[in-house]
């Protein structure tokens, strides 16, 4: 009875308003709508029911039966239901519902059920509340990245829905581009999807390729599996099956996927790669590729056949990545690595990526540092290694690529920040001149190794051993030893001083320097002459020696600011400042016997002689010879413009000159050629767009036939100052520059313990298609003065382009390239075309000459799923597709 009458006032409540049902025992009070927001459910019903509709709300008593008209909606806990109309039957714990015909005979309002992740979008739907089961006629549902359409679905308690007649896709079209249409599918929730029988429909065709049962995982999270290969063709290896195998998700922060090809005539390759991330602690990634490669002759034409890519004979290549980056905490120390270190020739013949192809060097770095922002000392330890490919020649003529290699094991570095010494004996810092004189110390300790054994060879005169000639040895067990004995160790010591800053008369600064180095070496050399040659030869001293050096020196600056106020109706002012500094350093002799850093040696059978450095292509700082008393002097300008922006006297700064600065020396203790070479930069932007820099260096001595004399070019006659000897110049401008800038991120993406090798990125995952167009322009020269003909010869200019063209909502177009202008020749060139098919993407990728000439096609679809569901037709020199 008191359900009945608490029905029975449900009745009255208007039609836009919502009320919530919780069922009582048959024999309690009656309860009020306000007792009913905090009463404790109880009964078939486990939560609360929140109900509501737009057009009215009926409840037939008798046969406990309550309709809902008009954008009706119910709450059940995790479960949602919308559709025009709802019937709920509190006897049969069944919810019907179902969508409404307009008058075009088009059925609106269809029923949407939510449960959680899951969602159904249906004609016609019933759900048991109580049991939890459902049956759906006409449903749409999606599982993860898949949507399922049934004529009949059905819900059991344990979440499990099974569909007949059913299609599954991951086009969110009503009506999909492509399914698996299946008789019969199984779908459990985060898990799988089960079909069959089952067959391809593609644009309402079906497809000849059919199989008595399909299974597409679905988990909410990631999941192992299997890696279908690629099919495909190589000019040098034949048919192959390229990047099948396993897929295995370790944990929540870290995976792996194991890969291999497989080449019909003879060749394979490995490959282990694996991701991993703590959330706020540190993230990275690590592969491992292992190829062999057979010798053929079938090389096709256009590819290149020198020695990078020469396949006469069997080649095996290796190489490791390793990418490890911290997240910066205060207090803790900092573990990071990049590595990239493999074969001489890996990248050229098996890179998937243009950079790696056309880079001449890769550089490997593993660190620790620490510091403490308690304590001014901070520690580190590094260990590189680079490796570049250099040509050989031998004795007879031939050139031969070698791989040059070395290492630092270790780099070791200690440093103390500067302070006051005052602090040193706990005193209270309060702004006195006195405090800014501070002292540091760095410690810097490493050792050198390389199989390129290159030491002298750029005196200008032959040696009698090793170390003035360029030899690169193989890295293997029986040269560890000559490797080693070449290498080269050095402990450094640096004494920063700084000793303050002077206000004097107002306007200038006057800051006094000093400064000292020390490095220890565990060898030196000894030069002697070869009797009755040329030759030099070199006594290596092996034990602890040491260098050291000093100097002082006052520095002067000030900034004078001119004002031109113009009051136009644009532009309100143009401020210049001009930064004049005047130094004046010091520094002995080093190369003074006493010192013992150098050695005079005879460099030719006429008596000639020349300096040499006891510690010639050792690590480490060693003072250069000759006594300096400089005199420097240096000016910076800049110049900016204030204009208005609008009526409101809102006002903008405008640079018109972003530096204009040169600069020079005169050391008045050199014997000759006292003044330096002028060295002069500008820096500006042209209509605030065309950034344009130019740098160059201009000499103020004579040259006759091409030799520098001690003669100012001035003393000629005329206003001839002095003579540019070279000259950079660089310009850039981006079109279209706002539409970029509209596409930037907003912010940074949240933190993630979820690693991602499952999908295989695309050119297609790089388009803005709401982008019109964008085209970046950028010219580069470089000129230097021929001092026997007097004039500037150009040695490079290259212009570059790059950019992309939307050319409608669904195709896009990009590209790059540069052009030799000296030699009238393209430089590295790429077109890629990009294909929006809504749930596909078609890519062309297309380098069309070069040593990396190719072009990939790729069509596939978008969803990770069906990553698999691709066609792809590429050809390069190597069969990679980059």
């Amino acid at each position: 009875m008191a359900i009945a009458l608490f029905y029975g006032l449900v009745f009255f409540i208007s039609i836009e308003g919502s009320a919530q049902v919780r069922p009582t025992r048959s024999d309690s009070l009656v309860v009020t709508p306000s007792d009913t927001t905090n009463a404790k459910a109880k009964g078939d019903i486990e939560t609360t029911i929140n109900y509501k509709a737009k057009d009215s709300i009926r409840y037939d008593a008798v046969s406990q039966i309550m309709y809902l008209y008009g954008d009706a909606h119910i709450d059940y806990g995790e479960v949602a239901l919308d559709a025009a109309f709802i019937q709920i039957n509190w006897k049969t714990n069944i919810i019907d519902a179902e969508g409404m015909v307009d008058s075009a005979g088009v059925l609106q309002n269809k029923p949407l059920f939510k449960n959680g992740a899951e969602t159904y979008q249906a004609e016609r739907m019933s759900y048991n509340y109580k049991s939890k089961k459902g049956r759906v006629i006409g449903a749409v549902t999606t599982q993860g990245e898949g949507y399922i359409h049934a004529e009949t679905i059905k819900r059991d308690a344990e979440g499990s829905v099974y569909g007949r007649h059913a299609r599954y896709t991951t086009c969110d079209l009503e009506h999909p581009h492509f399914y698996i249409k299946a008789t019969k599918m199984k779908v459990i929730p985060n898990d799988r999807v089960i079909a069959g029988p089952f067959h391809l429909v593609f644009a309402d065709v079906p497809t000849p390729i059919g199989l008595p049962f399909g299974f597409f995982p679905s988990p909410r999270k990631r999941g192992s599996g299997v890696i279908i290969p690629t099919f495909g063709e190589s000019n040098q290896q034949g048919f192959y099956l390229r990047e099948g195998g396993f897929y295995w998700a370790m944990n929540e922060y870290m995976d792996m996927r194991i890969t291999g090809d497989i080449y019909s005539l003879g060749g394979y390759g490995a490959r282990l790669q694996s991701t991993y991330t703590k959330r706020y602690k540190f993230s990275g990634n690590f592969s491992l590729s292992h190829t062999f490669i057979k010798a053929t002759e079938n090389i096709g034409a256009g590819v290149t056949t020198d020695n990078v890519y020469n396949y006469s004979s069997d080649s095996r290549d290796i190489w490791i990545s390793w990418s490890h980056q911290p997240v910066t905490r205060p207090g803790k120390g900092q573990f990071s690595a990049s590595v990239n270190a493999g074969s001489q020739f890996y990248n050229q013949r098996n890179s998937t990526s243009p950079q790696n192809a056309l880079s001449p060097a890769f550089n490997s770095t593993v660190s620790y540092r620490k510091s403490s922002p308690n304590s001014p000392i901070n520690y580190g330890v590094t260990i590189s290694q680079s490796q570049r490919t250099l040509i050989q020649r031998s004795e007879t003529g031939e050139t031969t690529p070698v791989q040059a290699m070395s290492f630092t094991l270790p780099d070791f570095s200690f440093g103390v920040a500067s302070q006051s010494p005052i602090e040193w004996f706990g005193g209270t810092l309060t702004g006195r001149w006195i405090e800014g004189i501070r002292i540091g110390y760095n410690l810097n300790a490493r050792q050198f190794v390389s199989n390129n054994i290159s030491t002298g060879s750029s005196l200008g005169f032959p040696f009698s051993n090793s170390i003035g000639r360029d030899t690169v040895v193989a890295i293997n067990g029986s040269n560890l030893a000559q490797i080693f004995r070449n290498a080269r160790t050095s402990i450094n010591h640096d004494i920063p001083i700084t000793l303050g800053t002077v206000s004097l008369f107002k306007y200038f600064k006057l800051t006094p320097g000093v400064s000292y180095s020390e490095s220890w070496f565990t060898k030196k050399y000894n030069y002697r002459n070869v009797p009755g040659s040329n030759l030099l030869a070199a006594d290596t001293l092996k034990g602890l020696h040491r260098t050291y050096q000093y100097q002082g020196g006052l520095s002067l600056t000030t900034n004078l600011y001119g004002i031109a106020q113009i009051k136009g109706k644009k532009i309100e002012a143009i401020r210049h400042t001009f930064t004049p500094n005047l130094s004046y350093s010091f520094r002995p002799d080093f190369g003074n016997p006493e010192f013992g850093f150098y050695q005079r040696v005879q460099r030719d059978s006429l008596g000639n002689t020349q300096l040499l450095s006891r510690f010639q292509g050792l690590e480490g700082n060693v003072p250069g010879p000759g006594l300096s008393s400089a005199l420097s002097f240096s000016v910076s300008n800049n110049v900016e413009m204030k204009m208005k922006t609008d009526s409101a006297g809102v006002f903008k700064k405008v640079s018109l000159i972003d530096a204009f600065n040169f600069s020079g020396s005169y050391n008045m203790a050199a014997d000759s050629f006292k003044l330096s070479n002028i060295n002069v930069n500008l820096s500006t932007k042209l209509f605030n767009n065309v950034g344009v820099t130019l740098s160059g260096s201009f000499d103020p001595y004579q040259y006759v036939n091409g030799t520098r004399r001690n003669v100012y070019l001035l003393e000629e006659g005329g206003f001839k100052l002095a003579r540019l000897m070279n000259l950079n110049f660089n310009t850039g401008f981006e079109f279209n520059q706002q539409a970029r800038k509209q596409q930037a991120a907003s912010g940074a993406a949240p933190p993630t313990n979820l690693p991602a090798l499952q999908r295989t990125v695309t050119a297609a995952d790089y388009v803005e298609f709401n982008i019109p167009w964008t085209l970046t322009v950028d010219l580069t020269s470089n000129f230097t003065r021929d001092v026997l003909t007097n004039k500037l010869v150009n040695n490079a200019t290259t212009a570059g382009f790059n950019g992309s063209v939307t050319l409608t909502e669904k195709w896009a177009v990009n590209y790059t390239t540069s052009y030799d202008l000296k030699n009238r020749v393209l430089s590295y060139t790429n077109v890629g075309i990009v294909r929006d098919l809504h749930c596909w993407q078609m890519s062309i990728d297309w380098v069309p000459f070069g040593v990396l000439q190719r072009y990939s096609i790729n069509i596939n679809a978008k969803s990770s799923l069906l990553q698999d569901l691709r066609i792809r037709r590429s050809s390069s020199a190597t069969g990679r597709p980059y």
